[in-house]
């Protein structure tokens, strides 16, 4: 697990090393630079440690234009070329910056007003960091669109100014890197989109901030790595398939067959030791044929689904319902069954979500944990909030929701965000290839299926969503981004969990 930190945090992390550990402000810009330096000569000097590069450094008078001067320095004390632009458009700057400036003059490197050339091997960007707060215009804009038009190796300090550094939104217009070095903590907004699309590599590098102070700030959001599948549950030789759980799967209807195989087959495959699938009769023999292991009991109309619903509650340790089962009455009439009377844990997806959106209510009503799977279209209808709003607050959105109605809310994007109400996991894993039919439906599978093996539903909610990304990723190894379907997310989750057990993670 790393954490994750916005614009307040990490500037809050910064001023507790400095005035509460004593640990100076002009020796984490040194720190900085060093990094930074450091990622730029493996880059750009891996083969011929002596090339001189010609290089601009743009800086304006805050902090983050102290670590460009310092920067600008140490390059030119290893014989590259250094142009600085510092483009002084702030009436106060930071004393550490001005100390940075008059070393950078002192020793000869050449200071002006505006870029002077446009051939260079290294462009780097310390004007802002992350303390913007508001749009870039005038002469920064027409600054940032200089830079962006040059060629060379474009290198971000911190954050790309102009990218807001909490949400990821791009603030009038801002400097497109091919390398961000940030300091400390990743950043959201070098997680979100579109901020991760224009900050090139991101590189974490530790300069010094003290680990009390950050556990300290206690950052909100946090996101995982390959160790964190060692909550993946254990399996004992002296087990059997009830050990392992009972799962209810209420889907597909008699025109979508599909999403009732996606997510039993995902529930299996993540080690579930009993799947039931609730369907329409229609469904019964594509059932059979695609799912053998699983147990079936199907309808044909209202009555006989209230009947199915009655059973799901009675028979199983948890439940999904929603993937496929249409909006029509014996679908209405399952949902609110479920929401209302089960006290196993209910994992809601897809057309759940969507008669949910008519009845807020019946969320409210629920008598045990849920987990609700909406993607960005079903969570407007849920709140109301315009899409656009979402994308741009996606992660306060999702937090905002859970609280409300006491559910863990996996809000499914290009970055899927998971929260309880109190903390926000940040899902890094996965990849565009994934933006297609079924891929939700086997995300519920795998939730549930970790529901089922022993996880609390928080915790199900947000390896599922790491594990789900993990195994399109292997997909499109497999397959290409373009080549990849649903059922290849499917095959692939026995790749992640093989993979995690033979490095000793389970």
């Amino acid at each position: 697990m790393f954490y994750v930190a916005d614009r307040t945090e990490m500037q809050e992390i910064d001023r507790l090393t400095i005035e509460e550990k004593g640990v100076p402000g002009i020796l984490l810009m040194e720190r900085a630079a060093i990094t930074v330096l450091e990622e730029i000569n493996s880059r750009l000097k891996s083969i011929n440690a002596d090339r001189k590069l010609k290089c601009l450094v743009v800086v304006e008078g805050g902090n983050n234009g102290g670590d460009g001067l310092a920067l600008a320095r140490l390059l030119y004390q290893q014989g590259d070329i250094v142009h600085v632009c510092y483009i002084n458009g702030i009436s106060r700057v930071s004393d550490s910056f001005s100390y940075q400036l008059e070393i950078a003059k002192k020793i000869g490197i050449q200071v002006t007003d505006h870029i002077i050339d446009s051939d260079y091997d290294v462009v780097v960007d310390g004007i802002f960091g992350v303390g913007l707060k508001r749009d870039v215009a005038g002469i920064w804009r027409e600054t940032i669109e200089t830079m962006n038009g040059l060629g060379g190796f474009k290198v971000a300090i911190d954050t790309p100014s102009g990218v807001d550094a909490s949400t990821g939104q791009i603030m009038g217009c801002a400097f497109r890197a091919g390398m961000t070095v940030t300091f400390g903590l990743n950043k959201r907004g070098l997680i979100f989109y579109p901020g991760c699309e224009i900050s090139g590599e991101v590189v974490v590098r530790d300069i010094g901030f003290a680990q009390a102070e950050v556990d300290r700030v206690h950052p909100v959001a946090y996101s995982y790595n390959r160790d964190d599948l060692c909550m993946l549950p254990g399996r004992s030789d002296s087990s059997n398939k009830g050990t392992y759980g009972k799962l209810a799967v209420i889907a597909g209807s008699r025109d979508m067959s599909g999403a009732m195989t996606f997510a039993a087959e995902a529930a299996y495959r993540m080690g579930t030791g009993l799947v039931k699938i609730y369907t329409h009769i229609d469904n019964k023999e594509i059932a059979g044929v695609r799912i053998p292991e699983a147990v079936l009991m199907c309808y044909s109309n209202k009555d006989e689904a209230e009947q199915c619903a009655r059973d799901a509650v009675e028979w199983s340790d948890a439940i999904l319902i929603g993937p496929g089962i249409g909006k029509g009455d014996a679908a209405r009439s399952m949902v609110e069954y479920i929401m209302c009377e089960a006290v196993q844990t209910v994992i809601a997806d897809a057309d759940a979500l969507n008669i949910i959106s008519e009845k807020p209510d019946i969320l409210g009503r629920h008598r045990g944990p849920v987990i609700v799977t909406p993607h960005i279209g079903e969570m407007s209808r849920l709140t109301g909030v315009a899409i656009p709003d979402i994308k741009k607050n996606i992660l306060e959105v999702c937090k905002d929701f859970s609280m409300e109605y006491n559910v863990v809310s996996a809000l499914k994007d290009a970055r899927t965000c998971v929260s309880d109400g109190r903390d926000v996991y940040i899902n890094t894993s996965g990849n565009n290839g994934m933006s297609t039919a079924g891929a939700g439906d086997v995300l519920a599978g795998i939730i549930a299926g970790l529901v089922c093996t022993g996880l609390g539903a928080y915790e199900a909610a947000k390896l599922g969503v790491y594990i789900h990304g993990l195994a399109g990723d292997m997909a499109a190894e497999h397959r290409g981004r373009n080549a990849m379907i649903a059922r290849d997310i499917v095959s692939a989750i026995s790749e992640v969990i093989k993979g995690a057990e033979h490095d000793g993670q389970q």
